[in-house]
């Protein structure tokens, strides 16, 4: 079995859309599709659900993965012993931000990781709370990048990457926008603590203002592709919208509330024993 079929298999399982899987692998969206049927046609079941704005794992598709899983751990485990790195194998949890990682990081930090192929490497989702800090403290998390107005610095060592500006964005050019026109529109927003959600959420309760409908995205990307197609207004970092606010499938409302700046630090405890930590962030962030 090709395991190449299978690690497209199990990102897309993950990220419930064939774009998205293509982007991140720099496959075309046929070639994902095509990777997705040899391997139905190989197992004789149907993996996943095709749905208007993405895809979802069907029952034999979800008792799959743990097995797709074992099998790339065993070719992993396999070539480990082959090169005689079994015994210096390291494993790195990073945490951040998706938009982070799909439109900043990922070429890099997959360039890093065939490079180190004795790297164990888990990816999450995160957002800025007290908890991240708390698991990097008891070294439950090696590196989470915070994006937020403020960090707070402590006992970690604390590295600032980047500024981001925040804006308010439609598929259609909204002239003379007020906050009170909030209270007409559909708000889209990702889960929250989302750094970009408190940002909307803040100026809302300030103002006392509800807007007419919320709804909530899993992800950046499945709101995007939302707000592309159907009425609504976001709060994003400009870096995510440039290419579609170039190709004018978006466009910027000028508003006339100034959302501030979020910082983009990088955050790890310097006590840490991993030796592969230092050399992840010097590849990646420097």
């Amino acid at each position: 079995m090709n395991l190449n079929i299978i690690q497209t298999f199990l990102l897309a399982s993950e990220t419930k859309n064939v774009s998205k899987t293509a982007s991140l692998l720099n496959y075309s969206q046929s070639t994902v599709s095509g990777h997705i049927e040899k391997l139905e046609k190989e197992l004789n079941v149907s993996l996943f659900h095709r749905k208007k704005y993405g895809i979802e794992l069907t029952k034999e598709g979800l008792s799959y993965v743990k097995y797709a899983q074992k099998i790339i751990n065993s070719n992993v485990e396999f070539e480990r012993e082959l090169r005689g790195l079994y015994n210096q194998s390291e494993s790195l949890v990073v945490h951040m931000q998706e938009s982070q990682y799909i439109y900043k990081y990922a070429s890099k930090i997959n360039e890093w990781l065939s490079e180190n192929p004795h790297v164990n490497f888990t990816f999450k989702s995160a957002h800025s709370n007290f908890h991240i800090k708390e698991e990097i403290t008891n070294f439950e998390t090696d590196i989470c990048l915070i994006t937020d107005e403020n960090i707070i610095n402590n006992s970690l060592k604390n590295i600032s990457l980047s500024k981001e500006k925040l804006i308010l964005v439609a598929n259609k050019q909204l002239d003379k926008y007020q906050i009170s026109d909030i209270e007409n529109s559909t708000l889209l927003v990702t889960e929250k603590g989302c750094s970009y959600r408190e940002q909307i959420e803040r100026i809302l309760y300030k103002n006392n203002i509800s807007p007419m409908q919320t709804l909530e995205f899993i992800g950046i990307e499945s709101l995007k592709l939302y707000l592309e197609n159907f009425d609504g207004i976001a709060l994003l970092p400009e870096f995510i919208v440039t290419k579609e606010l170039k190709n004018k499938d978006l466009f910027k409302i000028t508003f006339e509330y100034e959302f501030p700046e979020l910082k983009t630090n990088l955050i790890y405890n310097p006590n840490t024993k991993k030796s592969s930590i230092s050399s992840f962030i010097d590849f990646v962030f420097k």
